[in-house]
């Protein structure tokens, strides 16, 4: 369902799961997630027709709270598969405790990745918050980069 900006991915149907609700790379992602366990950022690279099988990637052992060199940490990481994969795309998902809602410390680290994703040349498609009681796509932030920076 889309409301807005974002959209609500909850399993609430007894059928059986079908291709039709997993039509993207979103909500796949958000079919494997499920409602949020612990604090961790996941980074989903989906595939292409190229050949890039795609990627998923959780990072457990990241602060909750973004330090300053966020972007830098998250380049790395995203810039190393980029270039040795050939990612071209790529989707965040923040699992945590709580509501749908992005707050303060999710927007740093929404912020961190898209600059991130900008300085790689990768684009940021969406990120998803894993919470209490399913999975919700926001849209992605606006990089943080100056031009020419």
């Amino acid at each position: 369902m889309t409301i807005g900006s974002f959209r609500t991915y909850q399993r609430t149907i007894t059928r059986p799961v079908t291709a039709d609700d997993l039509a993207t790379p979103e909500a796949q992602l958000a079919a494997a997630l499920g409602p949020a366990i612990r604090w961790q950022l996941w980074f989903f690279f989906p595939p292409h027709e190229y050949g890039f099988a795609g990627l998923a990637m959780p990072c457990a052992d990241l602060p909750r709270r973004a330090p300053a060199d966020a972007a830098d940490t998250l380049f790395t990481v995203i810039d190393g598969v980029a270039q040795r994969l050939g990612a071209r795309d790529l989707i965040i998902a923040l699992e945590r405790r709580g509501g749908p809602d992005p707050g303060r410390l999710d927007r740093e680290w929404m912020l961190a990745a898209s600059t991130a994703a900008d300085r790689a040349a990768v684009r940021l498609r969406s990120v998803l918050i894993s919470h209490t009681r399913g999975v919700r796509e926001h849209l992605a932030p606006a990089p943080t980069l100056e031009i020419g920076a």
